[in-house]
């Protein structure tokens, strides 16, 4: 048992390289995940400034068709004007004429407005355009190293993993699996020296009779305070007899 626990141990290190590289792949993607994100929240806010620039488009075209609509009234009006002798029938054609030109005016007034409203949203729209772009070529740049970053990780794992996987051959199924229990819930530490008569996993004295067995190494002993699997570390070369 004292060869297999040293096995363990050696699987350990193995483990927690695999589980540090696979910490660093997690980062890697929870960072190209961040960028895509970025990214699709800056389409979003560019499509969205282009929509209420087409509104804005939209209004600025509808006042100039009614303007010129009006100006058509008018000139039509004045032609008629002409053609009328009737003095109160002129009377009331100019009045629909100063009526239509206070409109008029009103709407020149709403245009200006427009026009000037669709300038601010074409300038907020362009510079929403340029940080998307800029956005994207830097995030094309990222993308390449982060990707190079995942592809040279995701290649150590497997070299690591192929060595952990001829190791794991030299133990049973049922001692690995207690193994990677206590790895996992005891945050990538499963075996531990006893040292000194302390377990070096929560630094809790073990009793006198269970470190006698643990010195003996011909079963697997757990720690009883954090349940992690104990072996017998040596502080100092044992005295040689003369």
């Amino acid at each position: 048992m004292r060869e297999e626990i040293e096995v363990l141990a050696t699987l350990q290190n193995i483990d927690r390289v695999i589980k540090e590289k696979n910490d660093t792949k997690q980062v890697i993607l929870a960072e190209m995940q961040r960028w895509e994100s970025e990214i699709e929240a800056k389409k979003i806010e560019v499509e969205l400034h282009r929509q209420q620039w087409k509104e804005k488009e939209a209004l600025r075209h509808d006042k100039e068709r009614i303007l010129q609509e009006e100006s058509g009234k008018t000139v039509e009006k004045r032609m008629r004007m002409n053609r009328i002798k009737n003095i109160k029938e002129l009377q009331a054609l100019q009045r629909e004429i100063d009526q239509i030109k206070q409109n008029n005016s009103v709407i020149e007034e709403e245009l200006i407005k427009a026009m000037e409203a669709l300038d601010t949203c074409a300038a907020s729209l362009g510079e929403k355009e340029a940080e998307a772009k800029t956005l994207e070529e830097t995030w094309a740049t990222k993308r390449a190293e982060l990707q190079l970053q995942l592809a040279r990780v995701e290649s150590e794992m497997v070299e690591v993993s192929k060595g952990r996987e001829t190791l794991a051959t030299q133990l049973t199924g049922e001692l690995i699996g207690r193994y990677e229990l206590i790895f996992s819930r005891r945050g990538g530490t499963a075996v531990v020296a006893v040292l000194d008569g302390i377990c070096q996993g929560c630094f809790m004295n073990i009793p006198p009779q269970l470190y006698n067995e643990i010195l003996k190494g011909e079963r697997l002993h757990l720690c009883p305070s954090c349940n992690r699997i104990l072996y017998y570390k040596q502080t100092s070369a044992p005295d040689k007899q003369a």
